[in-house]
Formats: C-alpha cells, sequence, structure tokens
C-alpha cells in the first residue's frame, strides 16, 4: 500500500475555494496511494479557528488548559476537510488526538515527542483511501493534550511519515517553495527548486518563518526529504534534502 503524506498549511484551508483546492488534490492523489492529510487551524488571525486567535482567548488559563483550547484549530479542520471530501466522494475519515499516536512528555506549549505509534493510523487508513488527522498536538502519558510549538504541523507530517517508513514528504503552504525572501514582499526573490536542511535552518534562523525549526532538525536527522509548495500553484516547489541527493 502507497502513503503519501501532505500537510495543508492554515492558509491552504481559510476559505472555502481553498478547502475546495485541498479536496481536489486529495481527489488527484487516491487512484495511485492512500493519503493521510496533516491539518493545521484554518486561517490565521483574526479568522475564528486561527490558533493565534484561539490564544488569544487564553490569558488566564494554565499552561494545560491553553494546550487543550489551542488545539481545537486542528480539529475543527480534520472534520470539516472530512465532511468535504465525503461531499466529493472521497472515502475518508479522521483521527482524533488521542487516537492520532503522538506521545510526549507534558511541556505545555512546546511539548518534547517521545514515541509516535501508528497502530490506530494504519487501523482506519485500511478502512479508508484519505485519512484527515489534526497537526500541531501529541497527548502525554496521562492523556492530556499538548501542542508542538509554533508551526508544530510540520513536524507532525514528519513524524508520521517517518514512523510510517516513508522517504518523502509534502508540505502545502501559500508560497510556491522556499525564497530567498518573502515573495509576497519581494516579488524579484529568488526561488530555490532545491535546498539543503542546513541552508534552510540558516534561513529560519535569520527570520524566515515558512517551516518549523523542529521539523526541519527531525528531517534531517532521518534524511526524509521535504516538499515546500503551493496548494495554489501545483507543481512548482522546493525539494528540502541533504546535499548528496541534490547532486543526484
Amino acid at each position: 500500500m502507497e502513503i503519501c503524506v501532505i500537510k495543508f498549511g492554515g492558509t491552504s484551508l481559510k476559505e472555502e475555494a481553498a478547502r475546495n483546492r485541498a479536496v481536489r488534490l486529495i481527489r488527484r492523489l487516491i487512484p495511485e496511494m492512500k493519503v493521510i492529510a496533516v491539518v493545521s487551524a484554518m486561517g490565521r488571525y483574526p479568522d475564528p479557528y486561527a490558533t493565534d486567535t484561539l490564544m488569544s482567548l487564553a490569558k488566564y488559563l494554565t499552561p494545560q488548559q491553553r494546550d487543550r483550547l489551542v488545539s481545537a484549530g486542528e480539529m475543527i479542520s480534520t472534520l470539516v476537510i472530512n465532511s468535504l471530501c465525503r461531499q466529493n466522494g472521497i472515502l475518508s475519515d479522521t483521527l482524533s488526538t488521542q487516537e492520532l499516536g503522538i506521545i510526549t512528555n507534558d511541556h505545555y506549549g512546546e511539548a518534547e515527542v517521545l514515541t509516535v505509534t501508528t497502530g490506530k493510523l494504519l487501523e482506519k487508513l485500511d478502512r479508508c483511501d484519505c485519512l484527515i488527522v489534526p497537526g500541531y498536538q501529541g497527548i502525554t502519558l496521562d492523556h492530556e493534550i499538548t501542542t508542538l510549538g509554533r508551526g508544530g504541523s510540520d513536524y507532525t507530517a514528519m513524524l508520521l511519515a517517518q514512523a510510517l517508513g516513508l522517504e518523502d514528504v509534502y508540505i502545502l503552504t501559500d508560497v510556491s517553495g522556499i525564497y530567498e525572501a518573502d515573495p509576497k514582499q519581494n516579488p524579484d526573490a529568488r526561488h530555490w527548486d532545491e535546498i539543503d536542511y542546513d541552508q534552510m535552518l540558516k534561513m529560519i534562523d535569520a527570520g524566515a518563518r515558512v517551516m518549523q525549526r523542529q521539523s526541519i532538525l527531525f528531517a534531517r536527522e532521518h534524511q526524509l526529504r521535504v516538499w515546500v509548495g503551493s496548494s495554489l500553484q501545483v507543481g512548482k516547489g522546493t525539494w528540502i534534502q541533504s546535499c548528496e541527493d541534490s547532486e543526484r
């Protein structure tokens, strides 16, 4: 059974048209493979279900309670996208945070992953063509929800891909890959077809927010190839990989 792990960022799910594009992409993939779609919360602040919007409501909660609140955005996304998939004739299902299999410590807000189990994921995937799962979160051994830090849905996709023995993972955002500068502010910014992990980490350390740092460290450690592209412009994107892979 061939499996593809693809992550949809918040801007790729922000509006109805964007969500429909995501579902059409899933539909194009499923004749050839099973799809695990990792979803972020829909939109960006001040959109109602965006993570930063939920965070703005959580000033007087404990860190534990805050994680429980801000994780809700991704769970809403899983159910909304699942409904759209079914509306479009796709045999799909979802996983809850408890079923996801990402076990963490109790460092709320930026939890450390202890282990990833895929039993429930594979059980459900065997019965459907597309499994939609929440990004950004895990669960402690005491069954409390935790979050994986800003941009943690990238990390979720990498964790699942590695646990399933895959070599590639696909990240969809609102830009068509990695640029030397923000292409929204600098239309002439250089686009990279390929970039190695260390170059990507330097860009993140310099302030680029296109990827989560922890996710790139994890990808480098496990030699996962990461494709970053736009849900608006399918085909153009950037591979993040080792220097050796870039030279092939």
